[in-house]
């Protein structure tokens, strides 16, 4: 059965939202105007003025078709990292939260860390002895590492020995130790997203994360891993679902979860590689290539992507051809027993994601690096 996690949104809930101007913040914030949400949000938003916050709400709100920030909306200006906010008398009446706010940037292990670890330990010590029913923080499937075996479960991780890909991963394995060191008397459960793309219905228009790889695997014909490996991909509608059911229902029977394709809904390559040639025609056996980076040129990069910087692009690719080479899944067996319906298949919603991509396959690119200072930002 599939339980509707509007039924545990009870009307007195105060919710203290971070990250709300993030693609899975803001379409979370969407999905509870959708199901008719009758209580409270605060929304925490770096900015030097309310206006300029409340304006910032509205904007991640336009993606998914809400042009207006409902009254129920209370927009708090301030750093996550900061503490100047914590008395704030708009998180008297919290009685759940949700912390999203996080750096996905592949910049410096610096910087990473004082968001994605300070940050979170700043909002678990603003909310440190409050009336809270209930903690949600989002972490990473991802925070797995660059060895992990093919199948990983919840309480294979955060482990000590990891070896991650980026600072990224590290930072939110650290997070999720540090609270449970320092944060055990909140109410925490863990909610682990995998790999977040695009939205069911909206495609890409909403963000283009990620979604370039696919593009690119595509322009060049070129796989740099086996097309049998599989990816462990989900939308964003149905991350923000899963987020709602473990924010508002009562009894959980776990502590960490895992918000992923698992193994029903993964998708292999070769699986991509015919949907691809539905959506453009073609062939689809043997579409693509199959070979190491190092068999690319420039030459045949530029002339695949007329506007890229080809040295750019090859070293963005490089990084997700390491974990795209993992060929692993991420059980989600525990949310599924929850009676969240699985999520759809990745190549059910490819095509719209296809078709919502009006954007270069270049510029979708830089959306992802634009605030990184690793050698794979692009210049302008």
């Amino acid at each position: 059965m599939n339980r509707d996690p509007r039924i545990f949104a009870a009307p007195s809930a105060t919710i203290f939202l971070t990250g709300v101007t993030g693609f899975l913040g803001g379409a979370f914030l969407a999905q509870l105007i959708d199901d008719g949400f009758d209580g409270e949000v605060v929304c925490l938003v770096r900015a030097q003025t309310l206006e300029c916050a409340r304006e910032r709400v509205r904007k991640s709100l336009a993606r998914f078709g809400h042009n207006h920030v409902p009254k129920w909306v209370r927009v708090l200006p301030g750093d996550v990292t900061g503490d100047a906010w914590h008395t704030a008398p708009e998180l008297n009446a919290v009685t759940h939260t949700l912390h999203l706010a996080a750096s996905t940037s592949f910049g410096t292990e610096e910087s990473v860390f004082r968001t994605n670890v300070d940050g979170a330990m700043s909002v678990a010590r603003s909310m440190r002895g409050r009336n809270l029913e209930r903690y949600l923080h989002t972490g990473t499937a991802t925070i797995c590492g660059a060895q992990p075996p093919n199948i990983v479960h919840e309480n294979d991780y955060p482990h000590p020995d990891a070896v991650h890909l980026v600072a990224y991963t590290k930072s939110k394995a650290e997070a999720e130790t540090e609270l449970a060191k320092r944060y055990g008397d909140l109410p925490v459960v863990v909610a682990r997203p995998s790999i977040v793309v695009g939205h069911t219905q909206a495609g890409c228009a909403p963000s283009g994360s990620i979604f370039w790889v696919l593009r690119v695997v595509e322009a060049l014909r070129f796989l740099a891993w086996n097309r049998t490996n599989r990816v462990d991909v989900v939308p964003v509608d149905w991350v923000a679902g899963a987020l709602k059911y473990l924010l508002f229902a009562p009894d959980l029977q776990y502590d960490r979860y895992h918000l992923s394709a698992g193994d029903s809904s993964a998708v292999r390559w070769d699986e991509i590689e015919a949907e691809a040639a539905r959506v453009y025609g073609g062939p689809a056996r043997g579409r693509y290539e199959v070979g190491s980076l190092r068999d690319l040129t420039r030459q045949r990069v530029r002339e695949a992507i007329p506007d890229c910087q080809p040295r750019h692009l090859m070293l963005a690719l490089e990084l997700y051809a390491r974990f795209c080479s993992l060929d692993l899944i991420f059980d989600n067996s525990r949310i599924l027993r929850e009676g969240v319906a699985p999520p759809p298949r990745f190549t059910d919603y490819m095509r719209v994601c296809l078709e919502s991509s009006p954007a270069s396959i270049y510029e979708q690119m830089r959306t992802d690096f634009e605030s990184s200072s690793t050698p794979v930002e692009v210049p302008a």
